[in-house]
């Protein structure tokens, strides 16, 4: 756990229900932090749009460097150096609201998988485990950089829908023809379940070793719940 740097956010207590997965870039300085910046910001403000991410992320920068800066002064120079370089990551957030509708946001390569009645109906940004690369688009941290254009996609749920958000290993996983899961059987999976899972996977060599992170969002409610109402708890790995 000291060297995962990915970051999952969730609220699931009221409509929207809101998910976030993020994906901090090993080669920067404080990633971590910055993935969770970035997963909170998403949930806590509901930035699921390209224009709305666009608006919050000066704010998020600012706070993360508030954030780190005592521990940067405090480090080696080379930890300063780095920090004031900045940190990167990807992001990818869900907002679904109780009148039946969803959309998503994304920048770099994290993955949504939409399962109904067992079968994937949906994978989205991505569909197939080549179209992964090491060189994904990543929002960074500090605000002279330029923010990569943001994707966004949305549709409708209906109850008994199940969403599925990953980081880049999983989903390409669960989109390798060879791997022996799929995104259908990862949205039925408990937290327990899915630890054996990414361990056979990676003893197998089908699942690169890498940070592994998984959100899952089971929808109980029919899209005429009222606004009060809760989706069921999300499981999360």
């Amino acid at each position: 756990m000291d060297a995962y740097e990915d970051a999952a956010s969730v609220r699931a207590e009221a409509w929207p229900a809101r998910l976030a997965v993020a994906d901090g870039a090993t080669e920067s300085a404080f990633a971590k932090e910055w993935a969770e910046r970035l997963t909170r910001g998403v949930v806590e403000q509901g930035a699921s749009t390209p224009e709305s991410l666009r608006r919050a992320v000066p704010d998020w920068q600012a706070q993360w460097r508030a954030a780190v800066r005592a521990r940067a002064e405090e480090g080696p120079w080379y930890v300063g150096a780095k920090a004031a370089e900045g940190a990167f990551a990807t992001l990818l957030g869900l907002s679904l609201r109780a009148d039946g509708r969803w959309r998503a946001v994304s920048v770099g390569d994290g993955c949504l998988f939409r399962v109904r009645d067992g079968a994937p109906v949906r994978s989205w940004p991505f569909g197939a485990a080549d179209a992964f690369t090491n060189r994904p688009a990543l929002v960074p941290s500090r605000p002279g950089q330029t923010l990569p254009t943001p994707e966004a996609t949305s549709g409708s749920w209906s109850a008994g829908d199940v969403f599925v958000l990953a980081t880049d290993a999983v989903a390409a996983w669960l989109l390798a023809p060879e791997s022996s899961v799929g995104p259908a059987a990862a949205a039925a999976w408990d937290e327990t379940q899915f630890r054996r899972a990414v361990e056979q996977g990676r003893t197998k060599e089908t699942l690169r070793n890498d940070d592994a992170t998984l959100l899952i969002m089971r929808i109980a409610e029919t899209p005429d719940a009222g606004p009060g109402a809760s989706p069921a708890p999300p499981n999360r790995s």
